[in-house]
């Protein structure tokens, strides 16, 4: 199946209503790109079944499908068997661990030693604001700020706290080394607040034996902050706009805000960006969106977002496939709006990059097919980067791109108008690469005999050297 109508990319989470062969294989020909296994809700040994399961039917989507495993992270719940209790507003009421003898039992960390006064601590995604007025002893006392109903396993946040929490827990261990095993093509951290928590999944992943990409979740704020979000983007290879727990650490008007910088930056970096959260929730009953949630999706493409997830749509809703063919749809019809590319026109610097000279050539590949009207632009790449880096400056021409490993051709599921193709060439020098090119472009309906077709790639090819090439190419010349 070609991408050549759509260029942003779907996720599509697996779940009780998803996870079999013929679900798996409706959502990809439906269109999803990759899937995320959710880990918050699968014990370790159930991970590798599933990466089998979509690796099964690709053959019947036609391309590369990604899987991701998404690591839990800490969570911070009120604690089992809390009676349900309504809190009202401009009273107090204590908080502390279970068996504290606060009225608030907490699981996941104790208030009294991480909850200092005058922080908050929202719970039910920010529904209920409690501030700490007094910290000490096994307990601290809050004010209610805002009321509700309290019950037991609300998921608790600490926007003001930079806890002392690691982002890896002992099950997020288990499950990382179950997904590496089982051939997860990239992993997910939740619980992010800084670069130092990518190194340290960095870390985890050698002492397993074997590294993956790493998409960074960004829904703590500690982690927008400017300085810590490109510290952040300058050590992962992915990052993803989680918006939920975005929302309620910050403040639901600022996560459309906080998105746009995001993605800006993230493409500014040349790293890839998934929107994330409620993009089409209320799918999860119904045969169709609301048009707030079109907008939403259709917004997230405007922005310039590599890839859009949907989650609970698709893991526990009545028609997962129907989702996808919708967020199909809405992307279509976003990119193909006249002004979809009228936020992408300001310039952009490559100081901040890892590789400027490979980007420069990108960018000179993007501009040069655009400029000549070539039928598409090609890219051999053996790591992925030569792709990532083209997709960078949004080409409007096609974007092939070839590669000799599977799992660089699954791992681009989740980069911006990539096809990416699997050849069972080795091509060893430049003119090798650029009659795969030609074959390639031809036998997927890319170009026929006359087109021009761009090629970029890194020369020595054998060395695996980084894109430092680009020539402009006329099919049968």
């Amino acid at each position: 199946m070609s991408l050549a109508g759509r260029r942003a990319k779907i996720v599509a989470t697996l779940g009780p209503a998803s996870a079999d062969a013929a679900m798996v294989r409706k959502l990809a020909i439906a269109g999803a790109d990759c899937f995320r296994l959710n880990a918050a809700h699968l014990q370790p040994e159930a991970i590798p079944p599933l990466v089998a399961l979509v690796r099964g039917e690709e053959a019947a989507a036609g391309r590369p499908l990604g899987v991701f495993c998404d690591l839990a992270g800490p969570k911070l719940r009120v604690a089992k068997g809390v009676p349900t209790i309504t809190l009202e507003s401009g009273s107090s009421v204590t908080i502390g661990t279970s068996g504290s003898g606060a009225t608030l039992a907490v699981d996941g960390i104790d208030p009294a030693h991480e909850c200092p006064a005058g922080s908050r601590i929202l719970v039910h995604d920010g529904k209920v604001v409690l501030r700490v007025s007094a910290a000490g002893g096994r307990a601290v006392t809050a004010e209610v700020m805002r009321g509700g109903e309290v019950s037991a396993e609300m998921g608790v946040n600490l926007p003001d706290v930079d806890t002392s929490l690691p982002s890896l827990t002992e099950h997020d261990v288990r499950c990382l080394r179950s997904a590496l095993e089982g051939g997860a093509d990239a992993i997910s951290l939740s619980f992010v607040r800084g670069a130092a928590d990518v190194v340290a999944l960095r870390e985890a992943m050698r002492s397993c034996g074997r590294e993956a990409p790493i998409i960074a979740k960004l829904e703590k704020a500690q982690a927008v902050a400017p300085d810590a979000l490109a510290a952040i983007l300058a050590a992962a290879d992915v990052v993803m706009v989680a918006r939920g727990d975005l929302g309620a650490e910050t403040a639901p008007e600022l996560v459309p805000v906080l998105q746009k910088r995001i993605l800006r930056a993230a493409r500014s970096a040349g790293v890839p960006a998934i929107t994330a959260t409620e993009m089409l929730e209320s799918m999860v009953r119904e045969p169709r969106p609301t048009r707030a949630e079109a907008a939403d999706v259709a917004n997230a493409v405007f922005d310039g977002t590599d890839a859009v997830m949907v989650s609970a749509e698709t893991a526990v809703g009545v028609h997962p496939a129907l989702v996808v063919e919708v967020a199909v749809r809405i992307i279509t019809e976003a990119e193909a709006h006249p002004e979809y590319r009228a936020a992408w026109a300001e310039s952009r610097s490559s100081a901040e990059l890892r590789d400027p000279v490979s980007d420069a050539v990108a960018e000179a590949a993007a501009e040069a097919a655009e400029r000549l009207g070539a039928a598409v632009l090609v890219c051999f790449t053996q790591s992925g980067k030569t792709a990532r880096l083209a997709a960078r400056h949004r080409p409007a021409r096609r974007v092939l791109a070839l590669t000799p490993r599977l799992e660089v051709a699954r791992s681009l599921s989740l980069v911006w108008g990539v096809e990416a193709i699997v050849v069972a060439d080795q091509p060893d020098d430049h003119e090798a690469v650029l009659a795969l090119a030609e074959r390639a472009a031809c036998e997927h309906g890319a170009a026929i005999g006359g087109d021009l077709i761009v090629v970029t790639h890194g020369a020595p090819v054998a060395s695996r050297a980084l894109t430092n090439l680009m020539r402009v190419h006329r099919i049968g010349s």
